[in-house]
């Protein structure tokens, strides 16, 4: 399910976004344990964020941080050595195929309104629809592609 969306301009770095992102989902009382997302998240400041808050840091990570000949990378060999970690990036996928879906399906893709307000809308609306198939098909069993099964 899609719990919280923040809409930003183009040109804005999406790791920014991602305390309030989480801050949201615990403001609805969500439990989360461990936060995975792709590389343009790898920024220190969410990691620490992360930390703080009590949730594992599962972003994957970017090659210059366990690549690099510092003693401050093994910090990063040591969080990539978790139990938890390489597990919680296999998950990943399911979250980018929802992306993909919104982009294939649903128009998300392109911009369709001048404006980051209209363009919000959107995006909230792209939300709304995603979750409700969520709901039909976990309370129906129905998927919205291919065939649906007629009764007799």
């Amino acid at each position: 399910m899609i719990t919280s969306v923040e809409v930003s301009p183009g040109h804005r770095y999406d790791g920014h976004f991602l305390s309030s992102l989480i801050e949201s989902d615990l403001a609805q009382g969500l439990p989360i344990k461990t936060c995975t997302a792709d590389r343009g998240y790898d920024d220190t400041d969410n990691h620490f964020f992360l930390h703080t808050r009590g949730i594992r840091s599962a972003i994957h990570l970017n090659r210059y941080r366990t690549r690099k000949k510092d003693p401050n990378k093994q910090v990063w060999l040591d969080l990539k050595a978790q139990p938890w970690y390489q597990p919680s990036l296999d998950e990943r996928y399911q979250i980018e195929r929802k992306f993909g879906e919104a982009k294939q399906y649903h128009g998300l893709g392109r911009c369709r309104y001048m404006g980051i307000w209209r363009y919000a809308i959107q995006a909230y609306m792209t939300a709304i629809a995603l979750n409700l198939k969520r709901l039909v098909r976990l309370l129906r069993g129905v998927p919205f592609k291919g065939r649906v099964p007629v009764m007799v």
